[in-house]
């Protein structure tokens, strides 16, 4: 029993690597915040779309572009009229720019990933029910965008 279960903890999904913005990608995620602000505001009627172009930018799959977008609407929609501080909209648009931009991170680093996304937008009010769903979406992008396959050892 055992060796059983230390064979069995062994064979668990190793991490991946996470990337890190350049330079460039954190200036172009200044854009992103600015559009969860705006969204949130209700400043610009634009600000949805503005933000689901920014965010699509780094779908490099045509057939990951939809679930993409869908993460960008359900996200858009949460955040209308919401009190979105500067502090959470970088956070948030780092977690979603993540969410569309790693191509190997590990099942629990997704899950790890939807939780942040969850408690960030609970943290500024949206009901829990809502932020479940953007939370959710963030997984399915995540799995249309990977490029890392389940070895055989880790389906156990």
């Amino acid at each position: 029993m055992v060796i059983a279960s230390l064979w069995l903890a062994g064979c668990r999904q190793a991490d991946g690597p996470v990337p890190t913005p350049s330079q460039n990608i954190q200036s172009e995620l200044q854009d992103v915040r600015h559009d969860l602000q705006n969204i949130a505001s209700g400043r610009d009627p634009q600000a949805p779309k503005d933000f689901a172009d920014d965010l699509g930018k780094y779908v490099d799959r045509p057939t990951a572009q939809p679930v993409a977008d869908e993460l960008s609407r359900r996200t858009a929609s949460v955040l209308a009229g919401s009190k979105l501080t500067e502090q959470v909209a970088q956070q948030l648009a780092h977690d979603l720019w993540l969410s569309v931009a790693a191509r190997e991170m590990s099942e629990r680093q997704v899950e790890a990933l939807q939780n942040d996304v969850q408690s960030l937008l609970m943290s500024i009010g949206i009901v829990e029910e809502n932020a479940q769903q953007v939370a959710a979406q963030v997984g399915a992008v995540q799995s249309a965008v990977t490029d890392r396959p389940r070895r055989w050892y880790e389906l156990f």
